[in-house]
């Protein structure tokens, strides 16, 4: 059943309403339609009554079937076949399971699902538990292809832990975890091999509650896996907190499990017997320590909570280098015998990546580990307050100066790029090419995480509100740089900028289009960054140079993007709002002339939400200060300028303060002419009375 806002005549043409919140709606307004109103669908009752009913008394039939109270207690699911055999649930902990059984049983039985419902955590072990293997394959194929940042699922020890008769819970929290991030991605894909399975809300609640029972017991792989899943869930619908402090579990517990690996003297004396690690289990242990270290970067992104995993740390516990996709699925291959593969000095001739130092499409996941560290302190620097920082337009501190802080983040990323094979880079490289070898998803998201990288570091230095005759410049506001630009900086970092907003608007159409859409919480903050800079240069074109005549067209295909990704992600609905003020801001400055004189300042709220991965609805303030700043005289602006500097100020600003005056008088040229705020109209003068010799006379 659809559940978001739709017209009557949408509903009954079975077709998507595409609204802003507000009636008409585009179709209803494009027929000339009258009457358009959004509303929710209507729910039958009765329905509903009958399927509630139905399923209270499959529960209460399946309680009596129970051969004890105890199995009942212990939420042991009823056996399935498979493959011809028989099998069960059980618990997996060595110890103090029966009491921790009996109370998760308990929980379930009181426990409210979402919406305030009630959620059967022993009916939704029993659904995980006879879900076709057919279901599961499939959605594991679509997360580990949707999800390149959370490469861990190795397909095989998965499906083999799940078809023997030790299934544990914390694997069924895992799959239940999985399937709470692509079960709404199912839907849109329209998959009919996934009608089988519940709400996305069901598969969140019973994860989340399964595994809050594992967090305090011994380490397991499966626990730090579904809790990184379930980060991105709770990223994703907005539960900002909730997100960071089950990643932060997430690290604890594999700092926990590594510790136990490597201590010489565990301080769990059990902990050695029950150690069954293999040639698999420890690349996969490998990769989920640095999938913690991308959601760690992912959810402290945006905000300032500082990093509870830093690169200095994986250096210093020496984890290794992740597999690449090939050696993670078939297992690392061994080394040749000594001297079977020489070259003509007698050398071990290395792979053809590692020769050119490049890596390809199959260390994908190698490569994000790298992008994240450079994204984390590309944001860093950004909301530790960027060039306004004390002491950051200092001449030393200019971006163009080797060794600033700007530069050096610019050069890494330079560098990661670099390391790349070319058949990574688009648009040189195609998103079809990848699609036909499998790798869609994953080539989209590496070229998404550069040229976002490369949007945030020089969008720092882009004045916020321009005039409509502007060129490439640095900022305009306080604080200014105290050096000037080699000549032709600005135009190159203008390129950049836009250039990277547009790749990204045609990449994630690209995608789309090809058929392997990418709808991570990641992919959604591109595409609304990439959306709010191209509504800003089609407003702007000479911000570009006119080198930016598509802009208009790929800040659509952003829109489009991002209204089909809040089907699947509430955190879509800021960013949208966001983009709506900065139409309604860019648009009146453009067309209208009106905010001239207006600094970054004057619209503090919306200047913050264009930089914040974790989204927060200011859409009211934004509202209040875009109609506050058309209010106010543009006198004022000035004024107030004034006020607020010092005598040292007044004489080191003197072009701030003439460019504001300059603004004051194009603001009312079409009123009174440029000059009538200094000098009376001709007509109101009293000239004096002058002698022959034209000296004035005394009457």
């Amino acid at each position: 059943m659809r559940s978001s806002l739709s017209c009557d005549a949408c509903r009954k043409a079975k077709v998507k309403c595409v609204h802003t919140g507000e009636p008409p709606c585009s179709r209803c307004d494009r027929s000339k339609l009258r009457g358009c109103l959004l509303t929710r669908p209507r729910i039958d009752l009765t329905k509903a009554n009958r399927i509630r009913a139905k399923r209270k008394e499959e529960r209460r039939a399946a309680a009596a079937s129970s051969p004890t109270g105890e199995d009942a207690a212990a939420g042991t699911p009823a056996p399935r076949r498979r493959g011809g055999r028989n099998r069960s649930t059980s618990e997996s902990s060595p110890a103090g399971g029966s009491r921790n059984e009996a109370a998760a049983a308990a929980a379930g039985d009181s426990g409210g699902g979402s919406g305030g419902g009630e959620l059967d955590l022993l009916a939704m072990d029993r659904h995980l538990a006879t879900l076709p293997n057919s279901v599961i394959v499939k959605t594991l194929n679509v997360f580990s292809n949707k999800f390149p940042e959370l490469g861990i699922l190795h397909l095989p020890t998965f499906m083999r832990e799940f078809e023997s008769s030790s299934l544990s819970r914390e694997t069924m929290a895992l799959l239940g975890a999985v399937l709470a991030v692509t079960r709404a991605q199912l839907s849109s894909a329209g998959g009919t091999w996934a009608a089988c399975l519940r709400s996305r809300e069901d598969y969140a609640v019973y994860a989340k509650r399964r595994l809050g029972e594992f967090m305090l017991l011994p380490p397991r792989i499966q626990v730090v896996q579904g809790l990184l899943v379930i980060t991105l869930h709770e990223w994703g619908t907005r539960d900002f907190h909730k997100a960071w402090v089950y990643c932060g579990i997430a690290i604890r517990i594999m700092q926990a499990l590594h510790s136990q690996r490597v201590s010489p003297y565990p301080l769990d004396p059990h902990a050695a017997e029950r150690d069954t690690r293999d040639a698999v289990t420890v690349p996969i242990e490998t990769r989920t320590y640095w999938a913690c270290f991308i959601m760690d970067c992912m959810v402290n992104s945006g905000t300032y909570n500082p990093p509870m995993l830093p690169m200095s740390e994986m250096h210093k516990l020496k984890i290794p280098r992740p597999l690449s996709a090939v050696e993670f699925a078939f297992g690392p291959e061994p080394p040749p015998p000594q001297g079977s593969i020489m070259g003509g000095g007698g050398a071990a001739v290395p792979p053809a990546a590692a020769a050119q130092g490049v890596l390809d499409i199959t260390r994908s996941f190698e490569i994000l580990v790298s992008g994240f560290e450079i994204w984390a302190r590309v944001m860093e620097f950004i909301f530790n307050d960027g060039r306004k920082a004390p002491g950051m337009c200092a001449p030393h501190n200019c971006p163009w100066v080797p060794g600033s802080p700007w530069s050096m983040s610019w050069n890494q990323l330079k560098a990661w790029r670099a390391g790349q094979h070319r058949n990574l880079h688009y648009p040189a490289t195609s998103v079809a090419v990848h699609m036909t070898l499998g790798y869609g998803e994953t080539f989209t998201y590496l070229n998404l995480l550069h040229y976002v990288s490369t949007l945030m570091l020089h969008r720092e230095y882009s004045p916020f509100l321009p005039t409509p005759q502007s060129t490439p410049q640095g900022p305009v506001d306080r604080p200014l740089l105290e050096a000037p630009a080699p000549e032709g900086w600005w135009e190159d970092s203008a390129a950049e900028l836009f250039g990277a907003a547009e790749n990204i608007a045609r990449l994630l159409h690209e995608a789309s289009e090809c058929g392997v859409p990418l709808m991570t919480p990641f992919a959604g903050f591109c595409a609304f960054s990439a959306g709010y800079l191209l509504v800003y240069i089609s407003r702007f074109p000479n911000m570009n140079l006119g080198r930016s005549p598509r802009a208009e067209e790929c800040m659509n295909m952003c829109l489009d993007y991002l209204e089909e990704f809040r089907n699947i992600w509430k955190i879509a609905d800021g960013w949208i709002k966001t983009l709506q003020h900065a139409m309604l801001l860019y648009g009146r400055a453009a067309t209208e002339g009106r905010y001239r004189g207006r600094t970054r300042a004057d619209f503090d709220n919306l200047h913050q939400s264009v930089h914040e991965f974790r989204v927060v609805d200011r859409s009211e303030q934004q509202s209040q200060e875009i109609a506050e700043a058309a209010e106010t005289p543009a006198a004022a602006v000035s004024d107030s300028l004034i006020n607020t500097l010092g005598p040292d100020d007044q004489t080191l600003d003197t072009n701030t303060l003439l460019n504001q005056l300059m603004a004051e008088v194009s603001s009312n040229v079409d009123e009174q002419g440029p000059w009538s705020q200094w000098w009376p109209p001709m007509e109101e003068v009293e000239l004096p009375v002058t002698d022959q010799q034209g000296m004035p006379m005394l009457l």
